[in-house]
Order: C-alpha cells, then structure tokens, then sequence
C-alpha cells in the first residue's frame, strides 16, 4: 500500500465517525448516553423517539465504535465506549458554538429564562466547596441517570416532582441546580421555579458527564 493509499483509508476512517456523528437524532442519544447506560427502549422513552429509528441510529453509532454493548436476559444494554465518545463530544460543541451565528443564536435564546439568574460554573462550585461555603445541590435527572452517577453530595429531585417538595428546603440556603450539561433546559426551568418561591438558587452550567471526565482516572 502506498503511503497516499494509507492516508486515504485512515481518513476514510475518520470520516466513517463524523458520519456516524452527522445527525442530530444520534447526537442526542450519545448525549443521554454520556448519563449513563440505557437500553433501547429508556431512550426511545426519554428522546420520544421511535424504537425503530433508535434502533438504527445505534446500529450506525455502534459500527462507528462510538457506542457499546452488553445483553441483561432480554435487553440489549448500550453505553459510550469510552471517555474519548464523551471528549469528542465537547469538542464538537465548543467549534459550533465559536464558529456557527445560528449556534450563538439558539444558545441565546436558549439561556435567556424569564428569571434572571447567575450561573455557576465547576471551577467556580469547586471554590466554594474548598472555601466552605453553605449551598445544596440538586440533580434534577431522572432517578435511573442519578444512580448511575452524580456530583458528590448531590441530593436527586427530577423536575417533574421538584414544585411539590420545596417545603424540604432552605430559603437562606443556596441552591446549585443541575442536569445533563449546558444544553439541558431541566436546571434552568428548576432555577426559575425556585426564584419565584423566593429561594436562592443557581444554575450549574455544566453537568455530571463535565465533572466525571475531569474526575483523575
């Protein structure tokens, strides 16, 4: 094999992953994969996708070693295949969002609540764990992405039951807000909800899969 011959194949290579990657239903189900593992029919539930075309979109992720997995009696059981899956994602994210205006657009609109509030970043809820600082952190997941992992001390309350527990709650103790990462609208809608019950609530920009990956492995 020549050496134009090699370099051909290996980005052909390349390419059969940006293929894989090339479409938004796929992207979506890496992005709930990133939460941890899930059969076929948890993500057509979470994407409202059919089973059919869930299906098939893992098929394609799978050939592209993007995804993996692993028979439990009946169900057939996919996760990312490793942290690398995860990495090419935000990568992804951040040359959309410094490169394309309708993604700076959407992002605008998508981070503008009807509640004005101050987002949190890692960095940020780091310092303020070494400085002491009182605050409460809520992961409003579903139950089934919280068990498979979450931020240390985390308490879970999916969005759907967080309006008719606020009773358990401080009003003068803060509260860091989060969900799948920063294009999960859960920790946005719960920060508003919780401002106009007169708590003190934030939203933590990024995730659980951001603060796994910058775990020491």
């Amino acid at each position: 094999m020549t050496a134009s011959h090699l370099k051909r194949n290996l980005f052909e290579q390349l390419a059969l992953v940006s293929k894989a990657m090339g479409h938004a239903h796929r992207l979506m189900i890496l992005d709930v994969l990133a939460q941890g593992e899930n059969d076929v029919e948890t993500l057509h539930q979470k994407l409202d996708l059919s089973i059919a075309n869930v299906s098939k979109h893992l098929q394609s992720l799978k050939q592209a070693g993007l995804v993996k997995n692993r028979r439990d009696k009946q169900r057939i059981i996919y996760r990312l295949s490793d942290e690398s899956v995860f990495q090419l994602i935000v990568s992804l994210r951040q040359v959309a969002e410094t490169q394309l205006d309708d993604m700076q657009s959407l992002l605008h609109q998508h981070l503008q609540p009807d509640t004005p509030f101050e987002p949190v970043s890692l960095t940020a809820l780091k310092k303020m764990t070494r400085d002491n600082q009182a605050y409460t952190l809520l992961d409003v997941r579903p139950q089934d992405e919280f068990d498979a992992g979450h931020l240390p001390n985390a308490i879970n309350m999916p969005i759907e039951t967080l309006a008719t527990h606020l009773t358990q709650f401080d009003p003068q103790n803060p509260l860091i807000v989060y969900c799948r990462g920063p294009y999960c609208m859960w920790s946005q809608q719960a920060v508003e909800t919780l401002l106009s019950q007169g708590f003190n609530a934030k939203r933590l920009i990024e995730g659980y899969p951001e603060w796994r990956a910058q775990q020491p492995h």
